[in-house]
């Protein structure tokens, strides 16, 4: 183009635009304004008019010709000399094409170039060819180094990655460089301002005078980084071990060694970041070898052994080429060595071919998760596909051959063809398909500047992308559409048909409840799914729920042997747990018990071989807080669980008097407190008695009887305790007239209420009278001058005073037994203890009102401290013979309705105890016929009340159908009453007002619906009260 023309052009928009529109330019206008720039950015008119004249043969080959037009302007603009710029491309007609061709491809491309004007001789110089890592990474790090201050760090790290990435995107874009190249240089570049980055953290937090700090850590690369075939957006995956501190640090007084590798850490992502806060490329630490994850950096003998017992099928696979790129080479190899035989082991556990089968699952299930965008990185087919089956063919068969264990899927792909494990076709395809995938994804993220990875789905886009990857007709979107879906289709066949081959037995349809368990990442999508069928409200939660579970938290037991088991019972568990009201909270509880206990792994086993036990498990964390606290609070508990469900019968008295005092030999050695050890057996015999009436193994009556059992050794223990204390200090009580006179005074616990009709459910109080024998002070026999005589009385009340406070005492597991510190045997102002005459006295007397009586009808001796003067059953009779010469006065039975009307004051309407039709109005029945009939039928006073109601029927005293009807009501009232203290509500005796609660109450009785528990429950309460007022009536 000659001069003139130049000037003619510049002077009329016109014929301007009608130039740029021959050119392929659409938007002239935009153009032409950038005409105008261009020649007034400094460049003489010749040279202007050589810079067209090549313009109009490169325009047209280009795409976006506005944009390269307007880049162009505005390069010349910056550049410090725009006279021998145009000289330049006046001798060289290829150094516009290469300029234009990078400012075609990407806007951020020409931004960097614009920012940079003397890349652009670098670029010339260099001519995009490929760097050897170590010389990549030494430029890097000597031009870092010569800086100083966090800032300038910062700001040079962003120019090497900019200048970097020129040079890589040259080769790509002008020099047509292989993809594995391309892919090759990012790596190393990434790697080189790690390593870079690091070094400055190190020194910063390092002391002053200690360079050593670098070698006592490594980093190890994982992923694409280690393989070398990082694309512009990929993740840098690294993980951060230590071997030390072999040598102090400035801060490893203060902090753990841990703590000061965190901070080097934490600064090396602060200078890899710009000013803006923007990464210059992203680094994830996150790849677990802990439990916990609490710190990115890891001892490196810690890591090595949560691997191996904790370690997954998918970090075998991901730790496969992993290398050392960071710090000390050799602690980081030393690792790799650690690990290699975990990684390929030739001999495969259980749990080893349930992770690999679950993971081959999940590969074949990526068919059913592709999108509609073709992605060439997550399509089923696509690089994620290809590196995880190539990986899994290497795992499988690394073991065999050593020589497929390479980094980089390239490479791998031609150890396995090496090694007969692939064909020549699998082998050129699957390397075909990654390479082209790779290609099209590194080049869209160069065009675009982002993290892109699937097709773009505007047609001018994707255009653009077509262009820039050589496709030139005008169908050129459909055809790299169809060259994507091309190689993923071919990679897919391939992929698929070698995963059927990876395991030569056939495998049963595997439920998907295992292979949630035992995929670390499933979708939300693939939760939903699964767990949603199985009533879980917060699938998300669930399924962390279900990694704990999965997780053994004791370092010597095998989290992958816990997992398989997990993994085998996983959808049993799940059904079992989808059948209770609330399945979240059941498998919340359930999560908490089983941490508590440890051995999880065990556990499941059990439950494998076993699966009763496992329903037990189950019901026991839905309907049971009372004993899953238990399990939760005393851990070793797990013993008494499977006692409970190896013996087929509930503990007699002999046994737990046998059992405690196994016990409580470690108080006598100086261990335990005995109360503690008290505490301890009462939870471990609650735990079996409530676990066998979960199951329905047992009678109300049965379980009443062994929970009051419970009550009396442990009473009896601390009796027998505290007044063994008391004879050391002051001597033993003796009777001082009458005809024992001189004998040992019996201390004995007359029990009343619940708990004196071996009745209690598992709260009840313990109500206790406290009755001696007769007057007398203490004697001793061996002179020893530290003790004290005193008298019986006193004597007797200090000891009862000691067994309230120790009974009551309020410990990290609450009290023993609830105890009214205020129940006397006489008058409420009495004494504590009193004389068994004067209790007898008091019974005769005016004093005694009919409601003392009614009590005593369930009464009992739990304990008694000597039994010279035989004084159990002459208490028990005396008791009996005041109740049968009891001064019945006028209307006494009136009273008694009275005072059973009474009690209802206060109770809420759902109280199945005193409320209206309670268990009360049966007590109040059988203990009003009691006191009426005694004088002609001595033997109707039986303690209990379903005991007293069969005799009081056998004497004709009550009619069989009455009998029969109230034993029946209070069976089931006392079951619903046992069902509450096992949910442990606050309420101990109301029917729940809570729908959830009502429903798991209702699921641990066994009913149906609970409708159908209020409807059974309102009808017993009502014949009750109709039984009670017909009964009381007549009498």
């Amino acid at each position: 183009m000659q001069v003139a023309q130049v000037i003619e052009l510049l002077d009329s928009p016109k014929a301007a635009q009608a130039w740029l529109a021959n050119l392929g330019v659409t938007e002239t206008a935009t153009a032409f304004r950038s005409l105008l720039a261009l020649n007034e950015a400094g460049m003489t008119i010749d040279l202007v008019s050589v810079t067209l004249t090549q313009l109009e043969q490169i325009l047209p080959t280009l795409v976006q010709p506005e944009q390269v037009l307007h880049a162009l302007a505005h390069f010349i603009s910056v550049s410090r000399n725009p006279i021998s710029l145009g000289a330049l491309w006046e001798r060289d007609t290829e150094a516009l094409v290469t300029l234009l061709t990078i400012f075609s491809a990407s806007q951020h491309l020409s931004q960097l170039l614009i920012d940079e004007p003397e890349c652009y001789d670098l670029l010339r110089i260099t001519d995009g060819q490929r760097v050897d890592r170590g010389i990549i990474l030494d430029e890097i790090l000597n031009e870092i180094v010569s800086v100083s201050g966090d800032a300038a760090v910062k700001r040079q790290l962003q120019r090497i990655l900019h200048r970097e990435w020129l040079r890589i995107a040259y080769g790509d874009l002008v020099r047509k460089q292989n993809p594995d190249t391309v892919l090759e240089q990012t790596s190393y570049l990434y790697e080189g301002l790690l390593a870079a980055a690091f070094q400055v953290a190190v020194s910063s937090t390092a002391a002053a005078n200690d360079s050593s700090l670098t070698d006592q850590f490594a980093v190890i690369a994982l992923g694409d980084l280690a393989a070398n075939q990082m694309c512009y957006g990929d993740t840098v995956k690294i993980m951060m071990l230590y071997d030390g501190p072999r040598v102090p640090t400035a801060n490893s007084e203060n902090s753990g060694f841990a703590d000061v590798l965190n901070k080097v850490l934490a600064k090396t992502l602060a200078l890899l970041t710009t000013s803006t806060g923007e990464p210059l490329f992203k680094v994830d630490v996150s790849f677990p070898l802990s439990n916990n994850n609490s710190s990115p950096a890891i001892n490196l003998n810690a890591a090595v052994r949560y691997l191996d017992f904790s370690g997954r099928t998918w970090q075998r696979c991901a730790l496969i080429g992993a290398r050392p790129c960071v710090g000390n080479a050799e602690l980081g190899a030393e690792f790799l060595r650690r690990i290699n035989k975990w990684i390929y082991r030739r001999y495969l556990s259980r749990a080893d071919m349930t992770g690999l089968r679950s993971q081959k699952r999940r590969l074949y299930r990526a068919d059913q998760t592709a999108s509609v965008a073709l992605d060439m990185q997550t399509t089923p087919g696509a690089t994620a596909d290809i590196v995880a089956v190539i990986q899994f063919i290497q795992l499988l068969n690394g073991a065999a051959f050593t020589n497929i264990r390479v980094a980089g899927t390239i490479h791998a792909i031609e150890a396995l063809h090496h090694n007969e494990l692939l064909t020549a076709e699998e082998q050129n395809a699957l390397r075909d398909s990654y390479l082209t995938l790779k290609h099209i994804q590194h080049r869209l993220q160069v065009i675009t500047d982002s993290n892109a990875t699937a097709l773009p789905q505007n047609s001018k886009h994707l255009q653009h992308l077509a262009s820039s990857l050589g496709y030139t007709d005008d169908e050129q979107n459909d055809r790299l559409i169809n060259d994507v879906r091309h190689a993923v289709t071919l990679s897919r066949k391939i992929l698929n048909r070698l995963l059927d081959d990876s395991f030569v037995d056939q495998e049963p349809d595997t439920p998907s409840e295992m292979d949630i368990v035992l995929d670390p990442h499933p979708s939300d999508q693939r939760l939903n799914e699964v767990l949603g069928k199985h009533n879980f409200r917060n699938v998300q939660l669930a399924h962390q729920y279900l990694t704990d579970l999965a997780t053994e938290r004791i370092s010597f037991l095998s989290t992958r042997r816990c997992r398989h088991f997990l993994a085998l019972i996983a959808p049993q568990l799940l059904e079992a747990i989808a059948q209770t009201p609330n399945p979240d909270s059941t498998l919340a509880n359930l999560c908490a018990v089983s941490e508590s206990l440890g051995g999880k792994g065990v556990l499941w086993e059990l439950f494998q071989l076993n699966p009763p036990t496992l329903q037990l498990y189950v019901q026991l964390c839905s309907t049971s807080p009372y004993l899953t606290g238990i399990l939760t609070s005393y851990p070793g508990m797990i013993d008494e669980l499977m006692d409970s469900l190896i013996l087929d019968q509930l503990p007699n008295k002999e046994s737990l008097q046998n059992i405690l005092s196994e016990l409580t030999k470690s108080v006598s050695l100086g261990g335990s407190p005995l109360i503690d050890v008290l505490q301890t057996f009462k939870h471990a015999q609650h735990l079996r008695v409530g676990v066998r009436d979960i199951l329905g193994k047992d009678s109300l009556s049965a379980a009443h009887q062994s929970l009051s059992d419970i009550m009396d050794v442990c009473l009896e223990e601390v009796a027998g305790d505290n007044y063994e204390q008391l004879v050391s200090k002051y001597g033993i009580p003796t009777i001082e007239s009458g005809s024992h006179a001189g004998q040992t005074a019996a201390f004995l616990m007359l029990a009343i209420g619940k708990l004196g009709g071996r009745e209690p459910n598992f709260h009840s109080d313990a109500e206790i009278l406290f009755l001696y024998d007769a007057a007398g002070t203490t004697v001793t026999q061996d002179r020893d001058h530290r003790i004290k005589p005193t008298s019986n009385h006193h004597f007797f009340n200090e000891l009862a005073k000691r067994i309230l406070k120790a009974v009551t005492r309020s410990g990290p597991h609450g009290r023993l037994f609830e105890m009214n510190s205020k129940l006397r045997a006489t008058t409420p102002t009495g004494s504590l203890a009193v004389e068994i005459s004067e209790f007898v006295n008091f019974l005769g007397s005016d004093k005694a009102k009919v409601s003392h009586f009614l009590r005593l009808c369930n009464s009992r001796v739990v304990y008694q401290s000597s039994d010279a003067t035989n004084s159990s059953k002459s208490l028990i009779s005396q008791i009996h013979q005041t109740i049968i010469s009891m001064p019945r006065k006028k209307n006494w039975q009136q009273d008694i309705y009275n005072l059973r009307i009474e009690s209802e004051q206060g109770a809420a309407e759902h109280n199945l105890k005193r409320y209206f039709g309670g268990t009360m109005d049966v007590e109040t029945i059988v203990q009003m016929l009691q006191l009426k009939h005694a004088p002609q039928h001595r033997e109707i006073l039986q303690v209990g009340t379903l005991a007293a109601m069969q005799q009081l029927a056998d004497q004709g005293c009550l009619s069989r159908e009455d009998a029969e009807a109230l034993s029946q009501s209070y069976t089931f009232l006392r079951e619903i009453e046992a069902g509450l203290r096992l949910m442990d509500t606050s309420a101990r005796h109301d029917l729940p007002k809570d729908p959830l609660v009502l429903t798991t109450l209702a699921s641990l009785l066994g009913y149906e619906s609970p409708q159908a528990l209020v409807t059974i429950c309102r009808r017993f309460r009502q014949d009750n009260r109709r039984r009670f007022n017909a009964i009381l009536k007549a009498v």
